[in-house]
């Protein structure tokens, strides 16, 4: 689990992040509504560190002293209401190998560390990750810090395997887009309705869509950087087809880690923060026009 904050003190606006999942060309994207994303229960064990501090900084020294023992554990359930477009997680201690609870309200108030509601906007589907995106509705305790971040944009992604029933992988909450809370394996059930009429991929060209990253048109293009930041802008890829583009980014699975970000808003212009060092970064964008054609690209980064 780490902690990622902003350099220079800046909240970034939003952190699209998608960690280690790939992204397929033929993600779904759902705004205002649910009908590609159905339900999800998803319960982890988190592991302590400075990202859940607020979390546990009031409780009694004996609470402590066993949560470093290994006795007691951090859970977070997280449920999502697709009636409502809300997901909800209760984060709350549990004693060690324990079994998760499947009424929630069998666990003891005190036990109850936060409740902390995600208003989603925005759903990205694809055939190995779900990413939530929204703003936070409700925060009985702030996660990060003293902060009350109610009203503060919000994350929640995690992949899936082709299992039956599918196993869920690297999960990611983040908040305000200095936060994040990451565990590598989660247990719990979702349902997913596939989107008609989903187009096919590309690379770089070829479906009527072109990527230009940085000005550079290519399907595999590669930039160098002296500092661990870098700004991508891949607002100037076309489509031969009327109508908005749309842009999703991803790290590939196993590559060093980097956090990507949204300071303006802007999906087709993101901050990418490298997080390994002095690497070889790679970051997948897919461009989807409005008629379901995509393109895609592999973007190098060295950090030097």
């Amino acid at each position: 689990m780490k902690l990622l904050r902003s350099m220079g003190g800046r909240a970034l606006a939003i952190a699209l992040i998608l960690g280690v999942l790939a992204v397929s060309a033929n993600a779904q994207v759902v705004k205002g509504s649910a009908t590609a994303f159905n339900s999800l229960s998803m319960e982890r064990v988190l592991a302590l560190s400075t990202a859940l501090s607020s979390l546990t900084s009031n409780l009694p020294a004996s609470v402590l002293a066993s949560l470093a023992a290994g006795t007691l554990e951090v859970h977070e359930q997280t449920n999502y209401n697709s009636q409502a477009a809300t997901l909800t997680s209760t984060f709350f201690l549990m004693p060690a190998g324990s079994t998760p609870p499947t009424n929630l309200g069998t666990v003891p108030a005190s036990n109850i560390l936060a409740i902390v509601g995600l208003s989603a906007d925005t759903i990205y589907v694809t055939s190995s990750s779900v990413q939530l995106v929204g703003s936070i509705s409700q925060s009985t305790a702030p996660v990060f810090g003293s902060k009350s971040y109610q009203g503060s944009p919000g994350v929640v992604s995690f992949g899936y395997t082709t299992d039956t029933p599918p196993k869920i992988h690297d999960v990611i909450d983040s908040i305000a887009g200095i936060g994040v809370i990451y565990t590598a394996a989660a247990t719990g059930t979702f349902t997913v309705t596939a989107a008609p009429g989903s187009g096919g991929g590309g690379g770089g060209g070829g479906t009527g869509v072109t990527i230009v990253v940085n000005g550079v048109t290519s399907a595999t293009p590669s930039f160098q950087t002296t500092v661990n930041q870098i700004f991508l802008d891949a607002s100037a890829s076309t489509s031969s087809n009327p109508g908005a583009l749309t842009y999703t980014w991803s790290i590939a699975p196993n590559a060093p880690s980097a956090v990507i970000s949204f300071p303006g808003g802007n999906t087709a212009k993101p901050f990418v923060q490298l997080s390994s060092g002095h690497q070889t970064y790679t970051i997948t964008l897919t461009v989807t026009d409005a008629t379901g054609a995509t393109a895609t690209a592999v973007i190098t980064i060295q950090y030097l």
